[in-house]
């Protein structure tokens, strides 16, 4: 298996990879391509975004893609996007594209990841030492 970091040229397997990964539990939502490119597009031409993706007999499957997020005192990185296609779930995948992250994490000077996550996804996460913080909570509102 390969990883690297992506580029534009990415963004079609990105979604066809997104879509077949969201299709089944917990999330089981139906992502029509177009519509996952335009997802992955706003997050990749932001500022200092970065994405890493993992390949497999040159496949993409599985992906981790966010940005960096300046603050008073030090920069955040967001994480916006973390996927595998459901056949490499459960096989490392997840775990191994957070770890590349964190090394060009690292490079830049960052020191701290966020991201949203729905509750069947925070066991995964606590493994990778992505921890729920209970001083922070998610607010939303429908408009």
């Amino acid at each position: 298996m390969n990883y690297r970091v992506v580029n534009e040229n990415d963004i079609p397997a990105l979604a066809e990879a997104m879509s077949s990964s969201y299709s089944e539990e917990p999330w089981n939502e139906e992502w029509e391509i177009d519509r996952a490119q335009r997802r992955i597009k706003s997050i990749l031409v932001g500022f200092e975004s970065l994405g890493v993706a993992a390949f497999e007999d040159d496949k993409l499957i599985g992906a981790a893609l966010g940005f960096v997020d300046p603050y008073a005192d030090k920069d955040f990185f967001f994480i916006s996007e973390l996927f595998v296609i459901p056949e490499w779930k459960k096989c490392g995948v997840g775990k191994q594209l957070l770890a590349k992250l964190e090394i060009h994490l690292k490079e830049k000077g960052i020191s701290v990841v966020e991201l949203i996550s729905i509750k069947e996804n925070w066991e995964f996460y606590a493994k990778c030492g992505i921890v729920n913080d209970e001083g922070v909570t998610v607010l939303g509102k429908q408009i």
